[in-house]
């Protein structure tokens, strides 16, 4: 949070068989009071926060704290913006984006600030109850895996790019919204069915248009390959955009598998068919995905998709409306091991992601040239397929997730940034890799994602 002016108070925390915590003083300005544990899975905390003031207190917005017993850090859980009016009080919920926690966590702080620029601190050293539950295995050690709360391995390409160092600021927002323009998804795996964008504007199975935006019952997005509103219908999925989906935002879970930013959130536009290609005749239909994606809200758009030749203007126009609305795009360098970059990525408003292996070369099957804007892990990159299995693969196409993730993830932790905004900092954090500064195998840099979030 930026710096404030602080009011900082003591108060007192009682321990409650119900996992509660009570206030035992209260100041003559504002204050919070009633701290209450209401569930453990996913953690959740609420309390209650009083306007002593004599004027209304608006957009207060801020994060409760959880801590380890050394005081690191585990989480900052969100608080939506509200506001009270003088003399006025509210109850304010914050939930963890995680299904699972781990035993001996504190919510050692809630800090809230307001327009005016008050920072209210209070520090509660409060211990949540122990709890014991099946995704937190016991013989996980701190440093290993999601650090102390997520006890999960990832993988090397996580690991290479500081997502877990990342994690202990932010894991992404439910409000980032990440489009992936690919094969389909395959929503009904647990770990990513809780990570897919919901369309709040419809109401599920009615066969009618409730939000008026021209799609019938597009609840996680809309399939235009088949004409529907899901991929799991029609069509066989090819496996490559679930794969995808899963580097950016799979939830932890049974399978080893954790995205770059799980707290966000995923809207699955199939536009490739089951043999994850699309024709010259598809040239409109890929516009149209892109202005869905645009028009429904998506802060980023993941392109893993290249192709043979020049597109025509109506894909650039269609890129350059996402631009001009804000949306950044993410695409790829291509496969053909060659010094060209292959569209969509070579348009200068889409970001071209290179592929790197695990001893920072450029992957052999990656294309180059002065196109590209990032690289990134994509050599042995496991993630989902269609049904839940999981399995390792290689491309370019599995670099750019790792980017698109990352942005997200800067998105979650500066909320004031657009997401172009979001691209400046990830400039600015990049490891630099090969000839100094730009070069043409690894853009500007490697990037760093626990660098972009903190810095």
């Amino acid at each position: 949070m930026k710096p404030v002016r602080r009011l900082l108070w003591s108060i007192f925390v009682c321990l409650l068989a119900t996992a509660a915590a009570c206030v035992g003083q209260e100041p003559s300005s504002n204050w919070i009071s009633q701290i209450d544990i209401p569930a453990l899975l996913p953690f959740q905390v609420s309390f209650r926060f009083t306007n002593g003031g004599a004027t209304s207190l608006d957009n207060i917005r801020g994060q409760a704290i959880l801590s380890d017993q050394f005081g690191r850090m585990i989480e900052a859980l969100p608080i939506d913006s509200f506001s009270v009016p003088p003399g006025g009080s509210k109850t304010v919920f914050a939930a963890s984006r995680w299904g699972f926690q781990q035993t001996g966590v504190y919510l050692e702080e809630i800090a809230l600030e307001s327009d005016g620029g008050d920072l209210i601190s209070n520090s509660l050293a409060f211990r949540i109850l122990p709890v014991q539950l099946p995704l937190a295995p016991a013989a996980a050690t701190f440093g290993e895996g999601l650090k102390t709360l997520y006890q999960q391995p990832v993988s090397w390409g996580l690991q290479r790019i500081s997502a877990q160092d990342a994690w202990t600021i932010t894991h992404g927002r439910r409000d980032i919204v990440i489009a992936v323009i690919d094969t389909g998804i395959d929503s009904s795996i647990p770990q990513l069915e809780a990570s897919m964008w919901v369309n709040a504007g419809e109401v599920p199975g009615n066969r009618i248009d409730d939000d008026g935006n021209g799609y019938v019952d597009d609840i996680h997005g809309w399939d235009f390959r088949d004409g529907d509103n899901s991929s799991l219908y029609g069509s066989a999925l090819h496996w490559h955009g679930t794969f995808v989906a899963g580097i950016i935002a799979a939830q932890p879970g049974e399978e080893p598998i954790v995205g770059v930013a799980p707290g966000s959130r995923i809207m699955d536009v199939r536009f490739l068919d089951s043999n994850n290609e699309f024709s010259s005749r598809d040239w409109n239909v890929f516009a149209e995905a892109i202005d869905y994606a645009v028009d429904n809200g998506a802060d980023l758009i993941n392109m893993s998709i290249f192709a043979n030749g020049t597109p025509p203007a109506a894909l650039q126009n269609a890129i350059a409306r996402a631009i001009r609305s804000g949306v950044v795009i993410i695409g790829i360098a291509g496969n053909t091991n060659q010094g060209s970059v292959q569209y969509p990525g070579k348009y200068d408003d889409v970001y071209a992601v290179s592929a790197t292996t695990e001893d920072d070369q450029l992957a052999s099957f990656s294309a180059r040239g002065p196109e590209v804007s990032f690289c990134a892990p994509g050599e042995g990159i496991t993630s989902f397929l269609p049904g839940g299995q999981t399995a390792t693969r290689s491309g370019t196409s599995f670099a750019a997730p790792h980017v698109t993730g990352t942005l997200a993830l800067i998105l979650s932790a500066f909320p004031s940034l657009s997401p172009i905004q979001a691209v400046d900092v990830l400039m600015g954090s990049l490891v630099d890799l090969g000839a100094r500064g730009f070069d043409p195998s690894f853009g500007q840099g490697l990037i760093d994602a626990f660098k972009a979030v903190s810095d």
